[in-house]
């Protein structure tokens, strides 16, 4: 079964027209598991999980916005608790070091200030996580001139003892990549790796074991080839898997299926 293991209809981009694109992913009897990046979205995406049976929800407070609202876990876990199963995960949450300047602007004091608060909330998802046994969507962005954000991101996964989660959206190295799968942890591929000029993805994607790859779109953001300049959206995550085939010198239906299975056993798919 086709899986969008990341999308964001929860967000405003789909205002209009959500109806339309739920029904095209109902057409294509595929699942998605829609990301919260703050609370309000997060309730979003737990509503539409109890609203469609092909959808699923993460709850969280994303890396860009940790000072724009308080964490407060005693409302994600009361999100947890009303959500009957569909809360399938905690985040997405990370370090995003590519937006420290705009927080800069806005009166943050420091970058250490910046961090210090990124992992603060990082680790309160984990602790969430872990007590709730759910998986971890972790987000990572390396900075214009740093590019640090991987590796912080091991070392607290590495200090949480925590195994079980996706790096979504991966955009580290190789080595960096080996020693997440070596924690346990899934690597999440989006459309940009059918536009992506450095091979580095593509390099990736030939060395990662079967059964820690997954599929993703990040829509809206991230639209792939052939779909690229539009608005992206879950049936799009089929360009991904093909990009993938390719790549791996697979049939597209075995790419469905591996990420598929992968997704359902990492989310717990019901």
């Amino acid at each position: 079964m086709l899986v969008d293991s990341h999308a964001h209809l929860n967000f405003q981009a789909y205002k209009d027209d959500l109806s339309e694109v739920i029904g095209r992913c109902r057409q294509a009897n595929m699942r998605v598991i829609n990301i919260g990046a703050a609370y309000d979205t997060s309730l979003k995406a737990v509503n539409l999980a109890l609203a469609e049976p092909s959808f699923y929800s993460a709850i969280g407070l994303h890396p860009t916005h940790v000072y724009d609202e308080e964490f407060k876990t005693e409302h994600y876990q009361d999100l947890i608790a009303s959500s009957r199963g569909r809360v399938v995960a905690m985040g997405e949450s990370g370090f995003d070091y590519f937006h420290i300047p705009e927080l800069l602007e806005k009166g943050v004091k420091s970058i250490a200030e910046i961090k210090a608060k990124q992992e603060e909330v990082f680790r309160a998802h984990i602790k969430l996580a872990r007590e709730n046994n759910l998986a971890l969507v972790v987000h990572g962005r390396n900075g214009k001139d740093d590019n640090t954000a991987y590796q912080d991101i091991y070392r607290v996964l590495k200090d949480e003892n925590f195994q079980k989660g996706v790096i979504h959206c991966y955009g580290g190295n190789l080595e960096e990549a080996k020693a997440f799968v070596e924690l346990g942890f899934y690597i999440g591929f989006t459309g940009i790796i059918t536009f992506d000029k450095t091979g580095a993805l593509a390099e990736i994607a030939q060395w990662i074991p079967e059964d820690k790859m997954l599929i993703e779109t990040d829509a809206p953001y991230l639209t792939p080839e052939p779909n690229r300049g539009k608005r992206n959206e879950p049936i799009y995550v089929q360009h991904v898997a093909a990009k993938l085939s390719q790549i791996r010198n697979k049939n597209i239906d075995e790419i469905v299926e591996i990420t598929g299975n992968n997704a359902n056993k990492l989310f717990d798919l019901k």
